[in-house]
């Protein structure tokens, strides 16, 4: 996706620079453009090749083929520290869930859950609905 947008992003700056330029490249010789459509096309394809390394760089950190004792230890340890970040939101969650304020709003939801159930009950005795 990142290589994508790079390439988009060139192509519109490229596509600005050749309406500026095109005065100058008119003044180019057929064997001077020629070079400069090489030289172009070339500094697209490492635009490309250095956008694919860094995306690649930039999830080394998570990808098991880059390893050693030390960032193992590391990984298991981010691991952990997730798996913990869960458990305080989710504890965060119920205690927020548990507040005076949102105790009537959870009850009202439920109430309006029930009727719907109800509503659905009732039309379906008319009608079959879809699931």
């Amino acid at each position: 996706m990142r290589v994508a947008i790079m390439c988009v992003c060139f192509l519109t700056v490229l596509t600005a620079g050749r309406a500026v330029a095109a005065k100058s490249i008119a003044e180019l010789s057929e064997d001077e453009r020629k070079q400069v459509n090489e030289l172009m096309v070339e500094r697209v394809q490492t635009i490309v090749s250095v956008s694919k390394l860094e995306s690649e760089m930039e999830s080394a950190w998570e990808n098991t083929k880059y390893s050693s004792p030390e960032i193992d230890e590391l990984r298991k340890k981010y691991r952990e520290l997730q798996a913990e970040l869960v458990n305080k939101q989710h504890e965060l969650r119920k205690k927020i869930m548990d507040l005076p304020e949102l105790r009537d709003k959870r009850q009202k939801l439920e109430d309006l859950k029930g009727r719907v159930k109800e509503l659905t009950d009732k039309v379906e005795e008319k009608v079959s609905l879809p699931k």
